[in-house]
């Protein structure tokens, strides 16, 4: 009786040991995680003074096929949440400015919300690495019409449609360092830390108080304060 205790306390051990491994798979194999980037806006402030009022950092968290971008400013004022499923091939985007709180659904081919779509852009790997937030990212150049920006991505995160919320969405990695223009601004956007950490599921929950409009609106109420 003792033996068969014994032989059933290590079967129970044994099993949850493996509970805790199968469980942190994810997170140390770059599937689960909190990207932190930080934003720098390359145009004049002066020229420009909404500048001096944006957000300096974005969180883009990832799950399962799932991601969800988000960057807040003016004091929880202004919010912009990206939302994607690789499953189901759906976006959501949210915005909140002041009292008015939009949703907006596409899919994952279609134009970002928020970045200037850059139509015709060529996408070149070239040699060079650099190590951004801990992680060997790999060069590549984009070039759009005369101008030409340099990427680093990394193979090592593993998320699937990384980049959809770019116009760099064909690069087949996670992009760690890259220029955009969103909503009219050029920013620069560079990786800083990856936590490798569970994420709850409802983090990807659309809540229920973001009304339902098309795309054009919400452009035009961010337009509007910028």
């Amino acid at each position: 009786m003792k033996f068969k205790f014994n032989r059933l306390i290590i079967t129970i051990l044994l099993f949850s040991l493996f509970s805790l491994w199968s469980c942190g798979d994810d997170v140390s194999n770059g599937k689960e995680g909190i990207i932190h980037f930080e934003l720098t806006y390359l145009d004049d402030e002066n020229t420009n003074p909404i500048i001096t009022f944006l957000p300096n950092t974005m969180t883009y968290a990832y799950k399962d096929g799932k991601t969800i971008q988000k960057v807040e400013g003016w004091g929880g004022v202004f919010k912009m949440i990206g939302m994607s499923d690789s499953k189901k091939d759906s976006v959501v985007a949210l915005m909140k400015i002041l009292g008015d709180k939009f949703k907006y659904r596409c899919k994952l081919g279609d134009d970002s919300f928020g970045y200037s779509p850059l139509t015709g852009i060529k996408i070149e790997y070239v040699d060079g690495k650099k190590e951004i937030a801990g992680y060997e990212c790999k060069k590549a150049i984009a070039t759009y019409k005369n101008e030409k920006y340099e990427l680093y991505y990394t193979e090592d995160i593993k998320i699937k449609n990384a980049n959809w919320n770019t116009p760099f969405k064909e690069v087949k990695g996670v992009l760690m360092e890259y220029q955009i223009s969103m909503f009219n601004i050029n920013t620069k956007i560079i990786a800083t830390e990856v936590e490798k950490i569970k994420i709850n599921d409802s983090e990807f929950d659309v809540p229920p108080e973001y009304i339902c409009v098309d795309k054009k609106k919400i452009e035009e109420t961010v337009y509007k304060f910028m």
